[in-house]
C-alpha cells in the first residue's frame, strides 16, 4: 500500500514529525489509505529544495475529526528496518546537513559489510543504503565532514571488491543508528561501476 505527502520546505516536513513510539513518525494530512497497523510505503516530495524520500512504515493512529490546530490525518510510524532513510530525512528536515548532501536519487536498502580506507588506515563498517550518488554507512565513529575515503565493497558470491572514491558529506551522531553519508566521485565510468554494484547487492 502506498501514500504520498507533499510539503513546501524542510521546515514544513519537520513540523509533521512526532517523537512518540519506538522511532517516531510523521503526521500525514488527509484520509488514511488503510486500517490501523497497515504496512505502508510513503513517498515524500519537498518542493524547495527539491527532494524525494521513500520510507516504509505503518499507520499508527487516525484523527477523523479536526480540532484546534489539529487537522484530520493519520500517523505514519517509521519502520526500524528503514532507519538509514529516517535518519537522512530528519537531518534534512532539521537542516542539519547541507542541501547537496541529500539528493533526489533513489536509495536502495542494503545490509553489507564494507571496508573504508582513510589516510592509509582501514576499518570495517556496515553500509545501510546505496544509490548512484552515495551511501549511508553506520558507525559510532564517523570521519570528519569532507574527509576523502576509498570505499571497498564486495557483493555476496563475488571474488573481487569494487573500489569507489568518495568523501564524507554529512554526519549523524544521535539516534540508535549514527553514521555518515558518503558522496561518490562523479564520472560516467564511476556511475557505470556503481550501477553494476547495485544490480549485484540489491535483491
Amino acid at each position: 500500500m502506498e501514500a504520498r505527502l507533499a510539503v513546501p520546505s524542510p521546515e514544513a516536513l519537520a513540523a509533521l514529525y512526532y517523537p512518540n513510539g519506538r522511532l517516531g513518525g510523521l503526521t500525514v494530512p488527509g484520509k488514511p489509505p488503510g486500517a490501523l497497523a497497515q504496512q505502508l510505503t510513503l513517498f515524500i516530495e519537498v518542493e524547495k529544495p527539491a527532494r524525494q524520500f521513500q520510507l516504509r512504515g505503518q499507520i499508527a493512529w487516525v484523527r477523523h475529526k479536526a480540532g484546534p490546530n489539529q487537522p484530520t490525518g493519520y500517523g505514519f510510524d517509521f519502520d526500524p528496518d528503514d532507519d538509514a532513510t529516517r535518519v537522512r530525512l530528519l537531518a534534512f528536515a532539521r537542516r542539519e546537513v547541507s542541501s547537496d548532501a541529500t539528493r533526489v536519487e533513489a536509495r536502495q536498502q542494503v545490509e553489507l559489510q564494507v571496508r573504508l580506507v582513510h589516510e592509509g588506515r582501514q576499518r570495517k563498517e556496515w553500509m545501510a543504503d546505496l544509490s548512484l550518488g552515495g551511501a549511508f554507512v553506520r558507525t559510532w565513529n564517523p570521519l570528519p565532514i569532507g574527509a576523502t575515503v576509498a570505499l571497498h565493497v564486495r557483493p555476496s558470491f563475488s571474488l573481487t571488491s569494487i573500489e569507489i572514491p568518495a568523501h564524507v558529506a554529512w554526519v549523524r551522531l544521535a539516534g540508535a543508528h549514527p553514521g555518515m553519508g558518503l558522496e561518490f566521485a562523479s564520472s560516467a565510468e564511476m556511475r557505470a561501476r556503481i550501477e553494476k554494484l547495485i544490480s549485484k547487492v540489491v535483491r
